[in-house]
């Protein structure tokens, strides 16, 4: 009767254990992504994971934290605020060789969404035709983005009248300015809903070569918690492929519940060309890759324009372990 009455107080056990309420899960573990704008549809991927769960169930609780002015992802991940973050291509290269240890782990866009934008009534097309132009600067990564699309059309930067501007598109739209740079998925959209015909060029057409949002880990992190790092990317790709194929199914849900000030169609624009800068070159079958080649150009690019001391390896800056681990199961 004891060995009976031992084997039943067991098998309750059991029952109790592995109920639905009595399971013991193993806790989530913390990790928190810095971003480098406001939580719209440029971080579709990071918030349709999390709205599905997708993290949850990888083990991780991800915190998301929004840019805030005056605020810099890389040294936000520097000083472990956050594990991971997003800054452009550019500014890891930089960073690295600053000597802040820091690696890209993949590539949002491919290509910058940066470019210059000219209204249609002047019938400027090419870098080649912004001699005497009047060009609006209001950010040194402005600054020499324009340094570079000129230079890729044999123009100096004297050779055009720098103008300096708000971020606003007024002075565009009051013709204080011939040319404003911007970025392809905001400013364009903005002076076109505004009734303006306009051409743009598209910086990595014309010598920028920079993959643009990167998400970027500090060498500790990949040393400590490499598992962590594949699982959010796994989860993170995930929902940009779903973000791709629902664009305005996922503006509409970021609009509701992340970004209230912006508009639907909006934001379903800015996705449109997201996933055109996301599917270039080998990001049409693997979202998020990056090649040794392109790294290698910024390098060169930086360094031509004084924006570093000192080549550094192309190996410095970015690992491709998690994507490979990822897409190929390495």
């Amino acid at each position: 009767m004891k060995d009976v009455g031992v084997r039943l107080m067991m098998c309750l056990l059991v029952v109790v254990l592995f109920s639905g309420q009595g399971f013991a899960k193993e806790p989530l573990q913390p990790f928190t992504i810095q971003l480098n704008w406001l939580t719209n549809v440029e971080f579709a991927g990071v918030l349709l994971a999390k709205e599905r769960g997708w993290y949850e169930k990888a083990g991780i609780d991800l915190t998301v934290r929004g840019w805030e002015s005056g605020l810099s992802p890389i040294e936000e991940v520097i000083a472990g605020k956050a594990q991971i973050g997003v800054v452009g291509g550019a500014n890891i290269i930089k960073a690295r060789s600053n000597g802040k240890k820091i690696r890209a782990v993949a590539a949002k866009f491919q290509k910058s969404p940066f470019c210059l934008i000219i209204k249609k009534k002047q019938g400027i097309k090419t870098p080649g035709q912004l001699r005497g132009k009047r060009v609006g600067i209001f950010h040194p990564s402005t600054t020499l983005m324009t340094k570079i699309v000129l230079a890729d059309a044999g123009i100096k930067y004297d050779d055009i009248i720098p103008v300096k501007i708000g971020w606003d598109i007024q002075s565009f739209l009051d013709d204080r300015i011939d040319v404003r740079p911007g970025y392809m998925n905001s400013e364009p959209l903005s002076i076109k809903e505004k009734g303006y015909e306009i051409n743009i060029i598209p910086a990595f057409r014309h010598g920028y070569d920079f993959y643009s949002d990167v998400y970027f880990v500090t060498d500790t992190v990949i040393q400590k918690q490499p598992d962590m790092i594949r699982k959010f990317l796994d989860a993170t790709l995930r929902g940009w492929k779903e973000a791709f194929n629902d664009l305005a199914g996922t503006a509409k849900l970021i609009v509701e519940k992340y970004y209230p000030e912006g508009s639907v169609k909006q934001q379903t624009e800015s996705l449109k060309v997201f996933k055109f800068l996301a599917r270039l070159g080998e990001g049409r079958k693997y979202l998020g890759w990056m090649e040794e080649e392109y790294w290698a150009k910024g390098i060169d690019i930086l360094h031509k324009f004084k924006q570093t001391e000192r080549k550094i390896p192309v190996g410095d800056v970015f690992t491709l372990k998690f994507l490979e681990s990822v897409y190929f199961k390495k």
